[in-house]
C-alpha cells in the first residue's frame, strides 16, 4: 500500500497597498518565488517550462511568473520525456522549472524546484507582465487528436479568475481542496481564483480517495474540484456516510455525470454542480450553482458573468432553446489562439464566438447541457446517440468499474453502437449483461457488441481520449438488436 499523500494548507494574506500585478491575495513563498525566478536567469519577457507537481512551489511560481513578467509553458508530468521535450521545444522555453520525480527532471535546461518557497516579500521589485502578453501556454488535453498550444494572456487568466470568484461568490471564508493536476488548467485555475479572492486552498500531492475523505472534515473544506472518475470514488470512500458539514459545492468537470452518480452524491448531503469549461477559456464557461444543482440535474448550469453562449445548427444559424447544436462561446476569459512552432498565432474568429466542437443544448432559461464532442456522435438510423448517456448506464452496474461507447461501421444502420467495458472482478457472461441492459435501454441505444478490456486510455485530469480506441476488436455478444424499438429515420 503506497503512503497517503501529502498535503499543505496554503492561506492567503491581502497584498500590500499598491502592490503592481494581476492578484488581490498571495500564500507565502511568493516573494521568494519570484527572485528564484530571476536567480535561474529569467527576466522579463523569458519563457519557462513549469515542469512542477502538486507542491506549494509550484502554487507560488503560477502567481510569482506573472508578477516577475515570465510566461509559463505548463508541462504534464504523465506525458513521456521525448514528448515533454518536444513541447517545450515548440513552446520555446529557455528553461525549464522541474520538481524531482518530473519526467523532464534531466532535462539539460532544468533548474530543480525546491518543495517550497520560504516566507517573505521579494528582494527584488515586481515587474508584470500586461494584459495583453502571455501569461499562461498549455497544451491541449489530446482527447480527440494531437494536442495544441493555446496561449492564455493575462487579461484573459484574469478575467476568468474574477468571473468564477463572482459566480461562486467565493472569499477568504472558504477552503477549497486542490486535488486536480496544477499543469492543467483545472488545476491552476483554482490558485488564480484564491488569488483574487483570498479562498485558502488545501493542496494535495495526489489524488487517493481514502485520504482524501477524512481531510475534507479534518480541515473544514468548503468546496472541491474533482472529475467524474475521482467523484465516483470519494462517494464509495464515503461508504454512506453524509458529506461533512461545512462541504457545500462540489464541482465536477472534464465530462457528464451519470444520473446514478448524481443521485450517490446528492444522498450524502451535497447535490454536485457540474461546470463546462476548456483550456481555451482558462477552464470554466458555465457552472451550476450549489444551490441550482437539485433542480437541475446534468445541467452544466448558465454562463458565467461576462461570458456568453450560443447554440449553432448544422446550417451555421443560431439555434432555438432546446435544440441540440455545436457550442459557441464568447468572452473576455478567451484565449488568443493556438501557437505555431514559429510563434505565430492562429488567427482568432473575426466574431469573437470560439465553436468548441462540442454539442449542447440551451434551455430557455439559459442552463447548458452538453452531450457529447461532435466527433463523437453516433448517427444511427437516423438517431443521434450520446456516448456518454449510454457509458452513464453501464457504469450503474456493479461489476463495470469504467465503460466507453464508441461507434462501429454497420451496413443497416450506418454506425451502431458499441462498448468498452474493464471489470470491477471478472467479466460477465454475456446473457447475463445483455439481460441487464435490455431492461435499461431501447433497442436503439443498446450496444450491438461489447469487448472486456484491462483499461482505458485517459488523461491525467480523467479524460476519456476516445481517438485512442479505435484499434481493438469488438466481438459480438448476446446483446439482442431490438430492431422493433428503433424509431424511423426519416
Amino acid at each position: 500500500m503506497s503512503a497517503a499523500p501529502r498535503t499543505w494548507l496554503l492561506d492567503f494574506t491581502p497584498c500590500p497597498a499598491g502592490f503592481p500585478g494581476p492578484w488581490r491575495w498571495l500564500p507565502p513563498g511568493v516573494g521568494a518565488a519570484m527572485d528564484w525566478l530571476r536567480a535561474a536567469g529569467l527576466e522579463r519577457g523569458a519563457r519557462a517550462g513549469l515542469a512542477g507537481l502538486n507542491t506549494p512551489a509550484t502554487a507560488a511560481l503560477l502567481l510569482a511568473a506573472p508578477l516577475a513578467g515570465v510566461t509559463l509553458v505548463l508541462l504534464n508530468r504523465r506525458l513521456a520525456p521525448d514528448d515533454l521535450a518536444a513541447q517545450a521545444a515548440q513552446a520555446r522555453v529557455t528553461a525549464v522549472l522541474a520538481a524531482p520525480g518530473h519526467p523532464l527532471a534531466a532535462h539539460p535546461a532544468a533548474h530543480l524546484l525546491p518543495e517550497s518557497f520560504p516566507a517573505g516579500p521579494p528582494r527584488l521589485p515586481p515587474t508584470p507582465l500586461a494584459d495583453s502578453e502571455a501569461a499562461l501556454v498549455l497544451f491541449t488535453s489530446g482527447t480527440t487528436g494531437a494536442p495544441r498550444a493555446a496561449r492564455l494572456d493575462l487579461a484573459a487568466l484574469r478575467a476568468a479568475g474574477a468571473a468564477a470568484v463572482a459566480h461562486l461568490g467565493l472569499g477568504p471564508h472558504e477552503r477549497w481542496l486542490a486535488c486536480l493536476p496544477l499543469d492543467h488548467i483545472g488545476g491552476a485555475s483554482m490558485v488564480t481564483r484564491a488569488a483574487l479572492s483570498g479562498c485558502a486552498l488545501l493542496l494535495v500531492e495526489r489524488f487517493a480517495a481514502d485520504a482524501i475523505a477524512p481531510a475534507l472534515t479534518m480541515h473544514g473544506i468548503t468546496g472541491l474540484s474533482v472529475v467524474p472518475t475521482m467523484l465516483r470514488r470519494l462517494v464509495d470512500a464515503q461508504s454512506g456516510r453524509r458529506w461533512p458539514t461545512p462541504l457545500r459545492t462540489i464541482l465536477t468537470g472534464g465530462g457528464p455525470l451519470d444520473a446514478e452518480l448524481i443521485a450517490r452524491c446528492t444522498a450524502l448531503g451535497v447535490a454536485p454542480s457540474q461546470t463546462y469549461g476548456l483550456t481555451e477559456a482558462a477552464s470554466q464557461v458555465c457552472t451550476l450553482l450549489p444551490e441550482e444543482a437539485a433542480a437541475h440535474p446534468g445541467s452544466a448550469g448558465r454562463a458565467l458573468p461576462g461570458m456568453a453562449l450560443r447554440i449553432r445548427d448544422d446550417a451555421g444559424a443560431a439555434a432555438p432553446a432546446g435544440t441540440v447544436g455545436e457550442i459557441l462561446v464568447r468572452g473576455p476569459g478567451l484565449f488568443s489562439g493556438y501557437e505555431q512552432a514559429d510563434g505565430t498565432l492562429s488567427a482568432p474568429p473575426a466574431d469573437g464566438w470560439f465553436a468548441t466542437g462540442d454539442l449542447g443544448e440551451v434551455d430557455a432559461t439559459g442552463f447548458l447541457t452538453v452531450h457529447c464532442r461532435r466527433t463523437d456522435l453516433i448517427l444511427s438510423g437516423g438517431e443521434n446517440l450520446y456516448p456518454a448517456e449510454l457509458e452513464g448506464v453501464l457504469a450503474t452496474h456493479p461489476g463495470v468499474a469504467d465503460v466507453a461507447v464508441v461507434p462501429h461501421p454497420d451496413a443497416e444502420w450506418g454506425q451502431v453502437p458499441i462498448a468498452l467495458l474493464v471489470a470491477r472482478h471478472a467479466p460477465l457472461p454475456d446473457a447475463e449483461l445483455a439481460t441487464w441492459i435490455a431492461a435499461r435501454l431501447p433497442g436503439f441505444k443498446r450496444p450491438r457488441r461489447w469487448s472486456w478490456v484491462a483499461g482505458l486510455p485517459r488523461t491525467a485530469t480523467g479524460k476519456l481520449q476516445r481517438h485512442l480506441l479505435g484499434g481493438p476488436e469488438v466481438r459480438k455478444s448476446g446483446s439482442p438488436e431490438g430492431e422493433g424499438e428503433r424509431r424511423s429515420a426519416v
